[in-house]
C-alpha cells in the first residue's frame, strides 16, 4: 500500500509539472517569447519587405470596355489595374508617408468638369451613356488625392445591340 501511495504521487507530480511545461509553453508562444521556433519559421518570411529607397513611380493600367456587355446591351465595363500603388480607401496626410504606396482612382466621363473617387480596386461600370462616342479618363492619385498617373480610354456605345460598330482607343 505504501508503495501504491509513493507511486501515485510521483505519478501526480508528474503530470502536475508536464500540465506547467505545457501551460509555459503555450504562453511563451501566444506572446511571441518562443526560442523554440520564430513566426519567420513558422509562417514563412514577411510577404512584404519595407522598402529603403524612393518607390518607382505609379503607373495606371486600362483595358479597353468589355465587348459583349457594350455590344448587346449599351454597358461599359473597363478593367484597369495599378503598378506600384495599392488601391485602398486610406486618405490623409498620415496616408501619404505609407509604403509600399496607397491611393486610389479619379474617373472623368466626357470630359466632366467633376470626377468621382473609387478605392475599390472593382471594374468601372457605366450604364446608360447615349449612343456614340465617349472619353473615361483615369487619374491615379495617393492619399490626398495627388495625381500620380493617368489614363484615357474611348469608345462608341452603338446605336443598336450589334457588335458592328463597336470601336475603341487607349491613349497615355
Amino acid at each position: 500500500m505504501a508503495n501504491l501511495k509513493k507511486s501515485m504521487s510521483l505519478l501526480c507530480g508528474a503530470v502536475i509539472a508536464s500540465c506547467t511545461l505545457i501551460a509555459a509553453a503555450q504562453s511563451a508562444n501566444q506572446s511571441g517569447n518562443s526560442n523554440s521556433a520564430s513566426v519567420g519559421h513558422v509562417c514563412g518570411t514577411a510577404k512584404v519587405i519595407p522598402l529603403t529607397g524612393s518607390e518607382p513611380p505609379a503607373k495606371v493600367f486600362i483595358d479597353p470596355p468589355l465587348p459583349g456587355p457594350l455590344a448587346s446591351r449599351g454597358v461599359v465595363i473597363i478593367q484597369y489595374c495599378a503598378e506600384n500603388l495599392h488601391i485602398a480607401p486610406v486618405f490623409g496626410a498620415n496616408a501619404v508617408a505609407v509604403s509600399p504606396r496607397v491611393g486610389h482612382i479619379h474617373v472623368a466621363v466626357d470630359d466632366a468638369s467633376w470626377v468621382w473617387a473609387d478605392a475599390s480596386g472593382n471594374p468601372i461600370i457605366l450604364q446608360g451613356l447615349s449612343p456614340g462616342p465617349h472619353k473615361v479618363r483615369i487619374d491615379l492619385v495617393d492619399a490626398n488625392h495627388h495625381p500620380l498617373d493617368k489614363g484615357v480610354i474611348t469608345f462608341v456605345v452603338p446605336e443598336k445591340s450589334t457588335s458592328e460598330s463597336i470601336s475603341y482607343a487607349v491613349h497615355r
